[in-house]
């Protein structure tokens, strides 16, 4: 019969199999004075974690890597296409020609296929290229929200048909361009591996979410405008920052190491809803 002692000691060395990185991954981490702890191995990451950019580099392009990687540079295009869509529908009276439900359901398919590869990959050989899979399996989630956010525009537009104008529509004009060029730069940053113009995202972010919250707290002191025309603006930005923000997201992986992913280098939130 097997003792519960030496049931322990075997689960210990699997989660150390598990968890701890191939050879050539610990030296690569060493050299970069990561120190690593998982129980049973004695390795441990600490604050000097890789961020992405260096995992790519270091790691051979395997079957993971690539096939993740370009489904999520696939589903970051098919998301900036529904954005320019979207807005397009709300804030210009232009025609619903496309299926925006058809498109996010693309998203929706190409995150599970994102997380399926990432299983199977794991499942397979679990000491090969773990840390890359966590960053793809975060940020695969946000590039799919900003699917959701996009459907929310539609719908608003169905709420409110008419084309937007009037106070405070020229302030979101420029927000929702401002958005659009995180966007470009955010797909740029993310297929080049170019951390400065990631880091310049973030930055971005931060500036346009309190612009954001300004307008809204604007709006919530209002007292001439329509219930109905009120509502209508300030979902728009707070659709424009949670699309902002997952842009930002995305852009992090690039520049922090995977426990601060969506926060600025040292850890803390970059506006008042993180």
């Amino acid at each position: 019969m097997v003792s519960a002692a030496h049931r322990a000691a075997v689960d210990c060395r699997l989660a150390g199999r598990l968890l701890c990185p191939a050879p050539r991954v610990r030296r690569a981490f060493r050299d970069s004075r990561v120190l690593c702890h998982t129980a049973g191995c004695g390795y441990t990451f600490e604050e000097d974690s890789m961020i992405l950019t260096d995992l790519l580099k270091l790691w051979k392009k395997t079957s993971l890597v690539d096939e993740a990687t370009a489904q999520c540079v696939e589903m970051l295009r098919i998301g900036q296409q529904m954005f320019a869509y979207s807005l397009g529908v709300l804030m210009d009276n232009e025609c619903e020609v496309e299926d925006i439900y058809a498109m996010d359901r693309t998203l929706n398919h190409g995150e599970i296929a994102v997380r399926r590869m990432i299983a199977e990959h794991l499942a397979v050989n679990p000491q090969e290229d773990a840390i890359p899979a966590l960053f793809l399996a975060t940020i695969v989630g946000d590039i799919e929200r900003i699917g959701d956010y996009c459907k929310n525009l539609i719908e608003l537009a169905h709420h409110y048909p008419e084309k937007l104008e009037g106070p405070y529509i020229d302030r979101i004009r420029a927000v929702k361009l401002d958005v659009a060029r995180m966007y470009d730069d955010t797909m740029k940053a993310y297929a080049e591996n170019d951390a400065s113009l990631a880091a310049s995202v973030m930055e971005r972010h931060a500036e346009l979410a309190r612009t954001c919250d300004g307008l809204t707290d604007r709006l919530l002191a209002e007292q001439q405008m329509c219930g109905r025309d009120a509502i209508i603006r300030a979902l728009l930005i707070r659709f424009l920052k949670r699309v902002s923000a997952h842009l930002k997201n995305v852009a992090s992986s690039l520049v922090n190491p995977y426990h601060k992913l969506g926060y600025k280098p040292d850890g803390t939130p970059d506006d008042r809803d993180e």
